[in-house]
C-alpha cells in the first residue's frame, strides 16, 4: 500500500463543497458592507468543518477590505476566562484602532495588562464595557466594514455569552457581520447556550445555519484531494463512507490508512492513532497539553513535563509537523478540540490529577488556580483561588463569572476545615453571591441569596449586617411588581435596626432606600414630610461615613420631593446638584437619572427649551459615559421623540426617532413607538403600517406597544374606521394594566382618542336613528372613562402633583370632558373651549380641538364664531402639515359654508328644491315608495332625483349619500 507521509490536512487544500452554506455567508458579508448589519450562527458537529468554512470567510472577508476580529472560547470545564474571545480580539488591535478605542477607558478591562483595580458590582458598570465594546466596533466600521468572528460559543463563559447576546442584539445599521461557530452535539437539554440561541433566532437580521456532514460525492471529493493520489479509488471510496461525511474523520483515516500500522476501529483510538506515531516525549508533551485546556506556553509545558528545552523543542516540532499541535499565539494547542478531548481522556487518574497539581503551580489566572486545584483534589487551594477569581472577574466587569466563582466557593465552604483561611466569611460571600446575580439579571437567584445573607446575618446578631441585607433583599425584590409588601415591611424591619445607632454605612444606606418608598407604594399615599427627612438623614450619614454614592442618590430623591412640595426653583437646583456631584465620583446611573428627573421638572412647568436642552444632553452624555442604552439612556431617547411631537417639531421627532444604531431590540422599539404619533398626525399611513408591524414583530415589551397603540388609534380614526381606533384603545389599556406605573398624561391621551373615536360612532348612528347603537356607544365610552381613572394610582403624593400640575395631563382630561360631552349628544361649547385653551403648548392639540369646538359651533349656529375657530386651526394643520386635520377642516368649512385659504365655499344651490325633499325624507328613513306618497310622485320617479343627489354627491349608496349631506351641511342632524 503506498504511504502518505505527513498527510495533508483540510486546511491546506482548497474548500470542498459548502456551496450554498458559502453563498449564504457571502450574502451575509455583502448586506455588512452594504451597511445592514447581520449575524450567522454556524452550527454542526464536531469535526464538521465549520472551522474551515469561517477560515474561508476570513479569507474573502479581507479580500474584499473588511477588519476581521477573531476570537476562540476554550474548554476549560466551565472554569471560566471572561471575555477570553474579546480579549483576544482587542488584543491584536493595530495603534490606530487602539487609538480609536482609548475614546472608551473602560476597555481597559480587556485590554491585556491594563485591568484596572475597581470592582464592578453593578449592571450598569457591565452595560458600561458591553457598551464601549460597542460603540468600539461600530465606530470601527465606519472605516471599514468588520467581521466579527467567535469559534466554539459552546465553551464560552456566562459573560461571554451576555456579551455576544448584547452585541447581537443591537445590529442596525453598521457595517458588521458577527459570525459564531458551536457544536451541535454539545448542546445538551441544560446546556447554557441554549437560552441564548433561543434569544438570537428570534432576532431579525440573524441567521442559524446547520452544517451538515459532506454528502458521498463532496466526501469522497475531499479524502481524494487529502490523499494527493497516494490512495487507490477503492481505499478513497471506504474512507469517505466510514467518515460518514465528517471532514475531521476524514483526515484521520487518510492518515491512518496511509500509515502501515492499520485502521484503528473505535473513534478514540483512531484520535489516538495520530499521537502514536510521535516518539516518547512526543506523547508526554502532547497529554501534558491535553491538560492546560488553553494554549499552553512553552514556559508551562516545560514545568508541566519536565523536559530539557532541546528535548522539549524537539517533541514540540514533531507533534507539530505530524498535525497533533499548532504554534498559535506564543504557544501551542491541539489541531482540533476532539483531539484534545481524546487524549485527556487517555490519562490515567493519577496522571491527571499530577499535571493538574503542576499546572496549578505556573498558572497566574486565579480562576485557572481554582480549576487546576479542584481538579487536584487541592480543594483549600480551589477555595482561596475561588475567591480571589471572583474578585478578578469583577474587576473585568464580568458579573457572570463573577457569581459562577463565588457559588463554587460557596459549594466548597462546608468541606474545607477552616474556611476563613481563604480570606473572607460565608456571609460575604452570600452577599456578593446576591450583588452578582442581582447584577445579571438573575433575580430569583438574588433574591434567594439575599435571603440566606438575612439569614447568616441573624444568627451573628449584630444589626448593621442585619439591616445591611436586609436593603439587599429589598433591592433584589424590587424588580418583582407583585411584592411592594414584602418591600415595605423589610426596609421598616431595616430601619427599625438601625434607628437608634450613630451613622454608618447600614443606616444610610436604609435611609437613602426608606427615602424612596414611594417607588414601590405608587399607588398609596405617603408622609411627603417624613420621606424628606429620611432623605436629608441619608445625606447627612453618609457624608459622616464618606459614602458619596449614598449621598447623591438621597440628593436626588430629595429633589423629586422639593417639586412635590412646590418648590419648583428648588427641585431644579437640588437635581442639577446631585447630577453634577455623582458625576464627580462616576455615579453616572444617579447622574443620568437626576438630570432626567429635572428635565421633566422644567417640561412639565412649560420650560420646553430648557427640558429639551437637557434631554439632549442626557442623550449625548449616556453615551460619553458607556451607557447609551441603558434605562435613562433609552427613557431620554424617547421622551425626545415624544418632547419634539408635543412642540409640533415633526421632522426633529422623526429624526430622533431614527437614532437608534446600536439599540437593542426593545431599546429601538421603545424610542420608534411615539414616532406612530407623528405619522398619525401627518396621515403618513403607509410607513405606520411598515413601522406598527416591525413592532409588532421585534418585542412583547408593553411599553412599546402601549405607545404605539395610540399612534395607531389616532390612525384608524382618520382613515375612517373608528371602531379599529376603540380596539387600539383598549389594547393600550391592556398593556398599561401590567406597568408598576402607568403614564397618566399617555392615560388621558387615550382616553381622548378613544372617547373621540366613539363620538363618531354615537354620531353616525343617530344619522341611522339606531338608539341601541348610540346608547351602546354611550356606555361603553363612559366605562373607558371609568377605566381610565382606575389605571392610574389614586392616593399617591406624586400622582396628585401630577394631576394638578402637568399641563399636558390637564389638556387632555379636558379633552376628555368635551369628548364624554359630545358623546351623549350634548356638545358643550364650555367644555370645548376648555379644550382649546387648556393645551400644552402644542398646536396641533389646540388646532384639534379647535376643529370639533368649530364643528359644535355651527350645530349650535353661531357661523361667526365656527368660522373664526376654523380658519384658526386650518393654518395650523396647513403649516405643520398635518394632512387629515386639514382634509376634516375643508369638509366642515363646506358644510358652513366658510371660505378657507385656497378654497371656496360649497355652493348652496347645486340641489333642486325638489333633490333636496327627496334627500330630507330618504335620510329620515322611508324607502322610495314612501318618499313618492309623501311628495305625490311615483315611486321611479323619486328613485330618480335620488339617483340625480347620489351622482352629484359623488355617493354609490343610500346611506352614504345621506351621510355626505350631514357633512356638507345640506341637512341638520
Amino acid at each position: 500500500m503506498p504511504t502518505c507521509g505527513v498527510p495533508r490536512i483540510g486546511t491546506g487544500i482548497p474548500l470542498v463543497g459548502r456551496k450554498d452554506e458559502l453563498t449564504t455567508l457571502r450574502a451575509a458579508l455583502d448586506s455588512a458592507v452594504s451597511g445592514q448589519a447581520n449575524a450567522v450562527l454556524l452550527g454542526g458537529d464536531a469535526g464538521v468543518g465549520k472551522s474551515r468554512l469561517l477560515a474561508e470567510l476570513v479569507t474573502i472577508s479581507r479580500s474584499a477590505g473588511a477588519t476581521v476580529f477573531t476570537g476562540r472560547c476554550l474548554d476549560v470545564d466551565e472554569a471560566g476566562l471572561p471575555y477570553l474571545p474579546f480579549v483576544e480580539a482587542l488584543g491584536r488591535l493595530t495603534e490606530s484602532q487602539r487609538a480609536v478605542a482609548a475614546k472608551w477607558p473602560v476597555l481597559r478591562r480587556l485590554m491585556p495588562g491594563l485591568t484596572p483595580a475597581e470592582p464592578v458590582e453593578s449592571t450598569m458598570e457591565q452595560l458600561r464595557l458591553f457598551d464601549a465594546v460597542g460603540g468600539l466596533l461600530s465606530e470601527l466600521a465606519e472605516q471599514q466594514p468588520a467581521l466579527i468572528a467567535i469559534e466554539d460559543l459552546h465553551w464560552a463563559d456566562a459573560s461571554t455569552r451576555d456579551l455576544v447576546l448584547f452585541l447581537v442584539s443591537r445590529l442596525y445599521k453598521q457595517r458588521i457581520l458577527f459570525v459564531g461557530t458551536y457544536r451541535v452535539d454539545d448542546l445538551h437539554r441544560r446546556h447554557p447556550m441554549r437560552p441564548m440561541l433561543g434569544e438570537l433566532s428570534r432576532l431579525a437580521g440573524v441567521d442559524i445555519l446547520e452544517l451538515k456532514p459532506f454528502d458521498k460525492v463532496d466526501a469522497v471529493a475531499f479524502v481524494q484531494a487529502l490523499a494527493d493520489g497516494a490512495l487507490p479509488s477503492e481505499t478513497v471510496s471506504k474512507i469517505a463512507e466510514r467518515s460518514e461525511g465528517n471532514a475531521f474523520f476524514c483526515e484521520e483515516l487518510t492518515a491512518a490508512y496511509g500509515d502501515s500500522a492499520g485502521v484503528p476501529s473505535g473513534l478514540a483510538e483512531l484520535l489516538l492513532a495520530r499521537v502514536e506515531r510521535l516518539s516518547a516525549n512526543g506523547r508526554k508533551v502532547v497529554r501534558a497539553a491535553s491538560v492546560a485546556s488553553q494554549t499552553a506556553t512553552h514556559a508551562s509545558l516545560a514545568a508541566v513535563s519536565g523536559l530539557d528545552d532541546d528535548v522539549l523543542e524537539e517533541s514540540l516540532r514533531q507533534a507539530v509537523q505530524l498535525h497533533v499541535l499548532v504554534a498559535a499565539d506564543g504557544g501551542y494547542t491541539f489541531r482540533h478540540a476532539l483531539l484534545r478531548e481524546a487524549v485527556y481522556g487517555d490519562l490515567l487518574p493519577g496522571e491527571r490529577v499530577r499535571l493538574h497539581a503542576a499546572y496549578a503551580g505556573v498558572v497566574t489566572s486565579q480562576a485557572l488556580l481554582a480549576y487546576h486545584s479542584f481538579r487536584s483534589h487541592d480543594l483549600p487551594g480551589a477555595l482561596a483561588a475561588s475567591v480571589r477569581a471572583a474578585e478578578q472577574a469583577g474587576k473585568m466587569g464580568a458579573l457572570g463569572e463573577k457569581l459562577r466563582h463565588v457559588e463554587q466557593a460557596l459549594e466548597l465552604w462546608n468541606v474545607v476545615p477552616q474556611p476563613e483561611e481563604s480570606g473572607t466569611t460565608e456571609l460575604a460571600l452570600v452577599k456578593m453571591a446576591a450583588m452578582a446575580a442581582h447584577a445579571t439579571g438573575e433575580i430569583d437567584r438574588a433574591v434567594d441569596y439575599a435571603r440566606s445573607a438575612v439569614a447568616l446575618a441573624d444568627e451573628l446578631g449584630d444589626p448593621e449586617p442585619q439591616a445591611y441585607t436586609r436593603t439587599q433583599l429589598a433591592l433584589a425584590l424590587l424588580p418583582l411588581e407583585d411584592r411592594t409588601q414584602d418591600i415595605q415591611s423589610i426596609v421598616e424591619q431595616a430601619w427599625d435596626l438601625v434607628r437608634d445607632r450613630p451613622a454608618s454605612v447600614a443606616r444610610a444606606r436604609t435611609l437613602a432606600l426608606h427615602a424612596r418608598e414611594w417607588v414601590w407604594l405608587w399607588d398609596v399615599d405617603v408622609d411627603l414630610a417624613e420621606m424628606e427627612g429620611f432623605a436629608k438623614l441619608a445625606i447627612a450619614d453618609a457624608r459622616q461615613v464618606g459614602e458619596p454614592a449614598i449621598e447623591v442618590d438621597a440628593m436626588a430623591t430629595l429633589a423629586v420631593f422639593a417639586e412635590w412640595a412646590g418648590d419648583v426653583e428648588d427641585s431644579i437646583k437640588l437635581g442639577l446638584a446631585a447630577s453634577d456631584r455623582a458625576a464627580a465620583i462616576g455615579a453616572y446611573d444617579v447622574e443620568l437619572r437626576a438630570r432626567k428627573n429635572t428635565s421633566v421638572v422644567l417640561w412639565t412647568h412649560n420650560r420646553r427649551e430648557e427640558a429639551l436642552r437637557l434631554m439632549e444632553s442626557i442623550s449625548r452624555r449616556s453615551a460619553e459615559v458607556g451607557l447609551t442604552w441603558g434605562l435613562t439612556g433609552i427613557d431620554a431617547r424617547m421622551e425626545l421623540v415624544c418632547m419634539r411631537y408635543a412642540i409640533c417639531d415633526w421632522a426633529g421627532a422623526l429624526a430622533a426617532g431614527d437614532d437608534i444604531a446600536g439599540a437593542s431590540t426593545v431599546a429601538r422599539c421603545r424610542v420608534l413607538a411615539p414616532t406612530l404619533w407623528v405619522l398619525a398626525a401627518m396621515g403618513d399611513f403607509d410607513r405606520i403600517d411598515k413601522l406598527a408591524a416591525k413592532l409588532a414583530q421585534g418585542t412583547d415589551d408593553p411599553l412599546s406597544h402601549q405607545i404605539a397603540s395610540i399612534g395607531l388609534a389616532e390612525a384608524a380614526i382618520w382613515r375612517g374606521d373608528p371602531r379599529a381606533a376603540v380596539d387600539h384603545v383598549h389594547t393600550m389599556f391592556g398593556h398599561m394594566a401590567t406597568l408598576t406605573r402607568p403614564s397618566v398624561t399617555d392615560t388621558m391621551m387615550a382616553t381622548a382618542i378613544g372617547l373621540w373615536a366613539l363620538s363618531d360612532i354615537a354620531a353616525e348612528a343617530r344619522v341611522r336613528r339606531d338608539t341601541a347603537a348610540v346608547e351602546a356607544a354611550v356606555i361603553e365610552g363612559e366605562t373607558l372613562a371609568d377605566n381610565a381613572t382606575e389605571l392610574v394610582p389614586q392616593t399617591s403624593v406624586g400622582r396628585k402633583y401630577s394631576e394638578e400640575n402637568h399641563a399636558e395631563t390637564a389638556a387632555f382630561t379636558a379633552r376628555v370632558a368635551a369628548e364624554l360631552s359630545r358623546l351623549r349628544g350634548q356638545d358643550d361649547m364650555r367644555l370645548w373651549e376648555a379644550a382649546c385653551s387648556s393645551t400644552f403648548g402644542s398646536e396641533y392639540w389646540k388646532a384639534n380641538a379647535g376643529w370639533r369646538w368649530a364643528s359644535a359651533l355651527l350645530a349650535a349656529g353661531d357661523r361667526d364664531k365656527a368660522a373664526e375657530q376654523a380658519l384658526s386651526a386650518y393654518s395650523s394643520a396647513v403649516s405643520l402639515g398635518a394632512a387629515p386635520l386639514r382634509d376634516a377642516l375643508t369638509v366642515l368649512a363646506r358644510r358652513g359654508r366658510i371660505t378657507l385659504p385656497g378654497t371656496t365655499a360649497e355652493p348652496t344651490t347645486f340641489l333642486t328644491p325638489r333633490e333636496l325633499a327627496v334627500l330630507e325624507l330618504v335620510a329620515s328613513g322611508l324607502t322610495n315608495k314612501q318618499v313618492g306618497d309623501q311628495l305625490y310622485i311615483s315611486q321611479k320617479t323619486a328613485s330618480v332625483h335620488l339617483s340625480r343627489v347620489m351622482a352629484k354627491l359623488g355617493a354609490t349608496n343610500r346611506t352614504e349619500v345621506v351621510s355626505i349631506a350631514y357633512d356638507r351641511g345640506l341637512l341638520s342632524r
